[in-house]
């Protein structure tokens, strides 16, 4: 008996053939899903105050707001500041670069409500390009995100999850080293976030 004999004329051989081509169809879609996350997908987000502008002055001027409202609250003082989304966006960026992240090219998008994230993560096949909806709660000694939303490439809803994992996953490991030494209330509207602080 041949080979092609053994495989489909034999229980055992039958048993084998389906298990390969169940390898074969896993394989295949993996590699089709993978391709999908590395190709299009979403748009940079809409800003919700005008035009965002990634630069090193953005950053430090966020820094700048930062350290007065911390050192009004090392003072036992109520306080807060009002950052846009370049502020937000280039502190972001600048952040990533310095600890060497897998995610790049952020923008940040404030919205009444609700925040959005865009930019590319680097997942198990490669860079997709991602969007990310949710809210941030900075109330905990560190910066936690409540993600309501994920979309990677051009992966179909019904199979998102391993991706959806490692955007997820990415964000929260670049927040985990974030101390924060207050208490802080963000209140978001269209193109800006009220941070209000508490010592």
């Amino acid at each position: 008996m041949g080979l092609l004999g053994f495989l489909f004329k034999t229980p055992l051989g039958i048993i084998i053939s389906l298990f390969s081509g169940l390898i074969a169809v896993v394989f295949i879609a993996g590699v089709g899903v993978g391709a999908m996350a590395l190709t299009g997908g979403p748009a940079p987000c809409a800003p919700g105050g005008g035009t965002i502008e990634i630069s090193d002055a953005q950053a430090a001027a966020f820094d700048q707001k930062w350290d007065e409202l911390d050192a009004a609250l090392n003072g036992a003082a109520p306080s807060s500041i009002s950052l846009n989304e370049s502020e937000i966006s280039s502190r972001a960026n600048k952040y990533i670069d310095d600890k060497g992240g897998d995610v790049d090219n952020v923008r940040v998008c404030i919205h009444d409500g609700y925040g959005e994230v865009t930019g590319s993560v680097d997942v198990v096949v490669g860079s997709g390009d991602f969007r990310v909806k949710g809210t941030v709660a900075l109330s905990g000694g560190r910066p936690v995100v409540d993600f309501q939303d994920v979309d990677v490439g051009n992966v179909p809803g019904f199979v998102l999850g391993p991706f959806e994992n490692a955007v997820e996953g990415a964000i929260q490991e670049l927040l985990d080293d974030i101390t924060l030494d207050h208490t802080y209330t963000p209140a978001l509207t269209e193109g800006k976030a009220e941070i209000n602080g508490t010592p």
